[in-house]
């Protein structure tokens, strides 16, 4: 293992070495950055990846400060970031001070939060519309062509319940059952025979059997 002045270096097959200082050729910088060797020479063309230097044979080479801002770079997309506003970042990391970096970074992790939280809103909404859409879909078939209803042409009107009162009739007090007249039943029969069944359906009694009790 190479070492130039006091640092241990971890030479690849493609480096070299040029005035103490470790070159890597674009084969070795795509597979240490996860870039492709075409977007790196984009980045070049940009001037998002400072020009490079050229061996005498006429390759292009970098050295670890290019992969530091690869790796920023890199960053800063993850985070979605356009290539404009990482162009503004590089700008300031440039400087060689990580405050001003991160001043320009919060800002643009912030909005870029809240419009997360909004396009996650609109997904959710969304969701909701398919679901009702698939419910139509599989809800009605017409035999013919597309209608009002079968989902197709629009989002079927959605019939709602009506509610129904379901609140019981108050309980009258002992004293006030007292108090009350006797109900009589009025059945027009020929006798008790006659009217059992009848009172058995209605009250789910037998009122002879009642009485004998």
């Amino acid at each position: 293992m190479p070492i130039v002045g006091r640092e241990v270096l971890d030479l690849q097959v493609d480096s070299k070495v040029y005035a103490h200082r470790v070159t890597y050729r674009i084969q070795d910088v795509a597979r240490r950055s996860g870039f492709s060797a075409t977007t790196l020479r984009y980045y070049e063309e940009i001037g998002l990846l400072p020009a490079t230097g050229r061996t005498p044979a006429g390759y292009r080479f970098y050295d670890d400060r290019a992969l530091q801002r690869l790796a920023f770079i890199a960053r800063a997309k993850q985070l979605g970031c356009t290539l404009d506003e990482v162009a503004d970042l590089a700008t300031a990391w440039d400087g060689g001070q990580c405050g001003p970096v991160q001043d320009r970074l919060r800002t643009l992790v912030t909005q870029k939060l809240v419009d997360a939280q909004n396009r996650v809103a609109e997904l959710m909404a969304l969701t909701t519309q398919l679901q009702v859409a698939a419910a139509a879909l599989d809800a009605d078939r017409p035999d013919g062509p597309c209608d009002d209803r079968c989902g197709c042409l629009s989002e079927p009107a959605v019939t709602t319940p009506r509610a129904v009162s379901l609140t019981a009739k108050p309980i009258r007090s002992t004293a006030a059952a007292a108090d009350a007249p006797p109900v009589a039943c009025t059945l027009a029969t020929r006798g008790p025979a006659d009217a059992r069944p009848v009172i058995d359906a209605v009250f789910g009694v037998d009122p002879v059997r009642e009485v004998a009790s």
